[in-house]
């Protein structure tokens, strides 16, 4: 893959982007490559079920659950693309065969592996879990930036584990300088 200026980093959803899917949502990107496509999660969405329950669907054999899954993060809702499909977005103070480092201070796992570390408490410090991801064929991304859909945002991990869902968006944009409320939501001729 080619090295990109998208990835690793942040695109908030600009207001004009109407699609419910992606509505006032920040996407941290984890690949891009213009040829290829990108992948990224969308970490300001809450998911429509509970970490307890699709842990019980997975019918994992833990022998030593010692962590209330109450007080767990809430599970996030990646995106539309495969939503069976479970990401772990991490510190980097755990690692398995599948860990990948996104950025300073953030890795990201998708094995059964981090799952029984964190129930058995010898996982990861911070963690967030998410269904499913955003996804973008060849060139897709790049045109849909250019059509003012997305704005880039720096990678800062802070975003994912220490920010409140509902202020994500918000203070991605601020750290550009940009006033959210001052946003206009429809692009025009000048």
């Amino acid at each position: 893959m080619v090295e990109s200026k998208i990835a690793p980093g942040f695109l908030v959803a600009s207001p004009q982007l109407k699609d419910p899917n992606f509505a006032n949502t920040v996407v941290l990107m984890l690949e891009h490559d213009d040829e290829e496509g990108a992948l990224g999660l969308v970490i300001n969405r809450e998911a429509n079920v509970k970490l307890e329950t699709v842990l019980g669907e997975l019918k994992l054999d833990i022998p030593n659950v010692v962590v209330d899954l109450s007080k767990h993060p809430p599970l996030g809702s990646g995106g539309p693309v495969s939503p069976e499909r479970g990401w772990i977005l991490h510190t980097p103070d755990w690692c398995g065969p599948e860990t990948r480092i996104i950025g300073e201070g953030l890795s990201v796992t998708s094995s059964i592996d981090i799952l029984s570390a964190i129930v058995s408490g010898i996982g990861p410090q911070k963690y967030r879990f998410f269904l499913g991801y955003a996804g973008w064929g060849p060139h897709q991304l790049v045109g849909e930036i250019k059509a003012g859909a997305w704005i880039n945002v720096p990678f800062y991990v802070d975003l994912v584990f220490d920010v409140p869902l509902d202020k994500i968006w918000s203070i991605s944009l601020s750290r550009l300088g940009i006033d959210p409320v001052r946003l206009v939501a429809t692009v025009g001729d000048a």
